[in-house]
This record gives structure tokens, C-alpha cells and sequence, in this order.
């Protein structure tokens, strides 16, 4: 059951939208971590107005997924902590409540219906916002642990010199949108374009997709690569994305749309290694080699790659997707998903791309012959798809 929403002092409440595999432990590392932060130091004067508390909002649309998310944050936080979250029904009443906002969600349309559905998106709330609405608290201290373009020093960031638009006028935003969804890139700057225009850039869109999987989602290690607008975006923005990184692993990529194309691009090469270590594996075998030998010559040669390292498909490795029965990590046919949007954005820019288009029909026939429901398993079980070819005999006529 949605509870009605008490009135909330919103600069002092983030809003989550998407509880999915990924979002749910970046949620709970988010509130929480944000939570435990706020107590452990003096509230600044806008947390603390009026005697209104630090708040969280979430959106989810099942009952039971939205009561079990309350209760780990109870576990973390205790009761104090799980009465300051609140559920909400859309993307509209959420930005309306909270002014920072993030998302996690599959892919580009659920990106595109949630942030500019006309009814009930994020961009119809901002729209219906009052022009007297406070403005975010900027920066006041710079950030460590970021690598990349975050080398700038606080005052620019607090100088306003933003790289919205040419001629746009300098502004402190009321409301930061963080989107950690992988989707077009094209689409993603799209939407953040329109966010800035229709808001005359009072609310300010940060793409921010992540990687490192569930599990470095649950231990707060993923590497989270964001395109920001301006600079006082990113000097928002980064000490919140922090909590759910490992040291190091914020890394600011460019303008808008920037670190969802380098998740893509990531991505496009990560899928065409995880295929040649699965096809390197097999020959070996084919040849008498043990798996486990000719994986360690790769990882010290140059056919070395995160796949080789942290990800081959040897069940007798520990710690590994293939010795859990290819169980958690990073879905197939997520990773046919990233391809696709490899694909879409290359045949925007006229960009050839063979060994994307060949690693795309290896996953397409991963996810539809396995024996199982290998599409719900981690994407290195593209080795196991690769070894039943073999077994049936159809090397010729999968080559023709």
C-alpha cells in the first residue's frame, strides 16, 4: 500500500526509482551510507529548517518487493532510518517530493516513459514545480576518489561557469536527476537536452551507468562512469555516487551522454573477449591442454583480458560464475542488450563493425539453444554453448 506523503522540506530528500537486481542494493547502499553520513556530522542549515529530517523516497510497483526493501534498510539503519523513507506512486509525485532523484532502470524505453511520460513522468513533475522552489546547497569541499575530468578545483565549481549551452544563463539547479539505466547513448542525451531546456536548466541531468554486477553493487565496488552537464552538476553529484563506489571508481567521462557511451563501448569489447577466451578455452581443451594452465599463459601473455582474469568459464576456479553453475554475474541476455546498443549507436555514426555483429548472433543463439535458461545465466556460459556445438558436430555449418 502506497502511504500519503508527508510534507517534506525536498532539498533534503532523494528519491530512487527502479529496485531491480542492480537497483535495490545501490538503493540501500545509497539511503543508507546517506543516512549514516548525515548522522555522524552537524547538519547543514538546509537539512535541518523548520526541524524537517533528512528523507528517502522510492518507487516500486510490487507490494512485496517495496515491504522487503523497507525491511533492509531497517536491518541497516533501524527503525529511525526506515521511518524516514516514504513510497511513491510515479515519476511525477517523486519529483515533486525530492530534489535529487535517481534511476535504475532495463533499458531505453522504460528511460524514456519514466522521465517524459506526460502524464505521470519525471519532466511533467518539474514542469508543475514553483518558481520559488529552494535551490540544492552546492559543493563546498572537493571530492577525492574520482578519476577522470574531476580534476577541477571547487571554485570553478561554485564560480557557475556551466557548460549547459552556449549563452545559457548561470543558475543553481532545484533538482538533480542521476540515470544509472544503460541505454542509447543517443537517447540519453536526447532526454538530458530536453530535461535542461524545458527547466531552463534548473534541474540538471546526470547519466552515471555502472559497472561490476550484483555483486559489486551489494559491497558498494562499482565503478561508475557519469557524463555531467556542468561542473556544478558534478560537484553535486559525485559525493552521492561515492556511496555506492569503490575507491577510485568514479570516474567522470565528459558532457551529457558521455558515460553511458563508454558503458557501451566497454561493453561492445567486453562481450567479443568473453567470446574468444570461451573459443581460446575450447580449442585447448581440443588439443589436450588443461583449461586451468592455458588460462593462467593468457592472463600473463597478451591475450590477457578481464574476461581471462576474473571471469573464465573454469568451474574449478573459486570465486567464478562457472563454479557457482554460471549463477549470478552478469546476464546473457543483458549483455545481447549492451550489444544491441552498441550496434544502434554505431549504425548512427555510419561505424563498421563486424565482430560486434558476430558476437551478437553468438549471444542471440546462447540465449535460444541452451539447454537450459543459459539467458539467465552469466554471460560466460557462452563457453558452455560453445562446447555443445562441438559435441553436435555443427562447426561447418555454423562457419558456412
Amino acid at each position: 500500500m502506497l502511504r500519503p506523503t508527508r510534507k517534506l522540506l525536498r532539498t533534503s530528500t532523494t528519491g530512487w526509482i527502479g529496485l531491480g537486481a542492480m537497483g535495490r542494493p545501490m538503493a540501500l547502499n545509497l539511503f543508507s551510507k546517506t543516512y549514516f553520513a548525515h548522522q555522524g556530522s552537524d547538519a547543514p542549515p538546509s537539512l535541518s529548517q523548520g526541524g524537517e529530517k533528512l528523507k528517502f523516497l522510492f518507487c516500486e510497483q510490487d507490494d512485496g518487493r517495496a515491504d522487503s526493501f523497507v525491511r533492509d534498510l531497517r536491518d541497516r539503519g533501524g527503525v529511525e532510518l526506515a521511518e524516514r523513507v516514504e513510497r511513491v506512486g510515479s515519476g511525477k509525485e517523486m519529483v515533486q517530493a525530492a530534489a535529487k532523484v535517481f534511476t535504475m532502470l532495463p533499458s531505453t524505453p522504460q528511460v524514456e516513459a519514466v522521465y517524459l511520460d506526460p502524464v505521470h513522468g519525471i519532466l511533467a513533475g518539474l514542469q508543475e514545480i514553483p518558481g520559488n522552489t529552494p535551490d540544492l546547497p552546492l559543493a563546498t569541499a572537493p571530492q577525492s576518489n574520482v578519476s577522470g575530468k574531476t580534476s577541477r578545483a571547487v571554485d570553478e565549481q561554485l564560480s557557475f561557469t556551466t557548460t549547459l549551452s552556449s549563452g545559457s544563463p548561470p543558475n543553481n539547479p532545484h533538482t538533480l536527476l542521476i540515470d544509472q539505466t544503460t541505454l542509447d547513448p543517443t537517447v540519453a542525451l536526447a532526454v538530458s537536452t530536453r530535461i535542461h531546456q524545458e527547466t531552463s536548466h534548473k534541474a540538471l541531468m546526470v547519466d552515471a551507468p555502472v559497472s561490476g554486477g550484483t555483486v559489486g553493487a551489494e559491497k558498494g565496488e562499482l565503478t561508475i562512469m557519469f557524463g555531467s552537464p556542468s561542473a556544478v552538476a558534478t560537484g553535486l553529484v559525485v559525493p552521492l555516487l561515492q556511496r555506492m563506489a569503490r575507491v577510485g571508481g568514479v570516474v567522470e567521462c565528459g558532457g551529457s551522454g558521455t558515460g553511458v557511451g563508454v558503458k557501451v563501448c566497454n561493453n561492445l569489447v567486453l562481450a567479443c573477449n568473453q567470446i574468444a577466451l570461451a573459443e581460446g578455452l575450447s580449442l585447448g581443451q581440443s588439443l589436450g591442454i588443461d583449461p586451468s594452465l592455458l588460462r593462467s599463459v593468457i592472463d600473463t601473455s597478451s591475450g590477457s583480458s578481464w574476461s581471462s582474469r576474473v571471469n573464465p568459464p573454469i568451474s574449478t576456479l573459486p570465486n567464478t560464475p562457472a563454479s557457482r553453475g554460471y549463477k549470478g554475474g552478469f546476464q546473457t541476455r543483458l549483455m545481447l542488450k549492451d550489444v544491441g546498443l552498441a550496434l544502434q549507436a554505431a549504425h548512427k555514426h555510419s561505424l563498421p563493425t563486424p565482430l560486434t555483429w558476430a558476437s551478437k548472433s553468438v549471444y542471440e543463439a546462447v540465449c535460444e539453444e541452451g539447454d537450459e535458461d543459459w539467458g539467465a545465466m552469466d554471460f560466460s556460459v557462452v563457453y558452455e554453448w560453445i562446447q555443445k556445438k562441438q559435441r553436435d558436430g555443427v562447426e561447418k555449418g555454423w562457419k558456412d
